[in-house]
């Protein structure tokens, strides 16, 4: 007994040692207290779209505006790899923490309406290009490769729980104080973020030797194509991508689905369970990451199909609730061990540029399943909707057993460092 408590604790000393990183902790806390402003601005805005219109179409529009110009992101890759990390992080930081009080000042002006919450989203959008693949290619740069499993582990489980935790606390708030005032609190976050990332320092990469025209731009920009397209990351993206586009289905019926079966707290609840699966499933993803990543996919993605839908047919909101929730475990897996593996197998040079093809990629699919939830949501219902995301599950399983290089996909810890593109 002693040597089994003693061998646990040795093991989650080993997951948590990461965070003796000074620099790692800065990021971590300011990515956490963004996530807290962003858990409560997207339930926020959602909501008060669907609250001044009452209609499906608004709020699948609304999420499309919202993720259509993460499109351009593979266009500021090559810049990413060049710049300075720290400062991209925390420039972006302080411009959406002024764009997000537009929303508080157009209510206080008393010209608040649906089009001036649809025009502010797409413009946090486009300040918020460079920070997601800036804070991807920050990681590797202060964790060794042989910690980036724990450390994508510790960095998603931390920000995803504080992410559920404010969807959760959101719907509740809306009941009391309104969705404008949580416009507020994400202003305050934005701020504290930005003091976060500002006394964050990120290594710099190896100075060019090389003048950066538009030439070496483009060539620079065709490189992280080329990586996608000549390894097995580009598989491993067409199966992002259909999760992707099958969330953005979700999250366009989402609020009227919660309406039927409760209210603005259970669009909350609903948005924090899947929160909640996300972050069990990045706990326990370090715990499995010696195991075949093909198998481990494929048989993850069944049993999420099997819980989704049993999320729809059993009656009742909290079954509804747990079942959605507990779906979403293997997805929290499935993401964590895949971005180890390209942060490890991608050259670090190439990494903020493959990066941001990839997010750019997936804002194509993610606007495109909102605008198509939001559609199909004014002709069946939200439960029809919420069915079909099911089944599409399972056919992201068959397009893992179906692709021999998925299929037999090898452990995350055991990838080469730079295996993708690597000289």
């Amino acid at each position: 007994m002693v040597t089994v408590a003693s061998d646990r604790h040795h093991s989650l000393r080993q997951r948590l040692a990461v965070l003796q990183n000074q620099q790692f902790r800065y990021l971590l806390t300011g990515r956490t207290i963004s996530i807290l402003g962003d858990g409560l601005y997207n339930v926020a805005a959602m909501w008060l779209v669907f609250e001044l219109t009452g209609s499906t179409f608004y709020t699948g529009l609304a999420g499309f505006l919202a993720q259509a110009p993460g499109i351009l992101q593979f266009l500021v890759g090559p810049l990413v790899d060049r710049a300075q990390l720290d400062r991209v992080l925390f420039l972006s930081e302080v411009v959406q923490g002024i764009l997000v009080l537009l929303i508080p000042l157009a209510a206080f002006l008393n010209h608040l309406n649906v089009y001036a919450v649809l025009v502010v989203m797409p413009l946090l959008a486009i300040s918020n290009l460079f920070a997601g693949p800036a804070q991807q290619a920050t990681l590797p740069r202060l964790v060794d490769d042989e910690r980036l499993v724990r450390a994508n582990s510790v960095f998603s489980v931390a920000t995803k729980a504080v992410d559920a935790a404010a969807k959760g606390v959101a719907g509740i708030l809306i009941a009391f104080i309104g969705a404008v005032s949580l416009y507020l609190v994400n202003a305050g976050t934005f701020a504290v973020t930005a003091i976060c990332f500002g006394i964050l320092s990120v290594p710099h990469r190896t100075a060019e030797t090389t003048d950066f025209d538009l030439t070496t731009y483009r060539a620079e920009l065709l490189d992280g194509i080329t990586v996608l397209i000549e390894s097995v990351a580009g598989h491993m993206l067409i199966a992002s991508l259909m999760a992707n586009f099958l969330m953005g289905v979700t999250l366009a019926i989402l609020p009227a689905f919660a309406a039927h079966i409760g209210g603005a707290e259970t669009y909350g609840l609903l948005l924090a369970g899947l929160t909640i699966g996300v972050v069990l499933g990045s706990v326990s993803a370090s715990m499995v990451d010696h195991l075949p990543l093909g198998w481990l996919t494929i048989g993850g993605f069944v049993c999420s199909s099997v819980l989704w839908l049993g999320a729809i047919v059993i009656p009742g909101r909290v079954p509804t609730i747990l079942l959605l929730t507990v779906s979403r475990i293997p997805i929290g897996i499935y993401s964590v061990c895949v971005l180890a593996v390209l942060q490890t197998a991608i050259p670090n040079e190439l990494l903020g540029r493959v990066t941001a093809v990839i997010s750019s990629a997936t804002n194509i699919v993610v606007p495109a399943g909102l605008l198509c939830g939001g559609v199909l949501g004014e002709y069946i219902s939200s439960e029809s909707v919420m069915v079909a995301g099911g089944i599409g599950i399972f056919l992201m399983a068959m397009y893992w057993l179906l692709v021999p290089s998925l299929r037999r996909f090898e452990p995350p810890t055991t990838v080469a460092s730079g295996a993708f593109g690597g000289e």
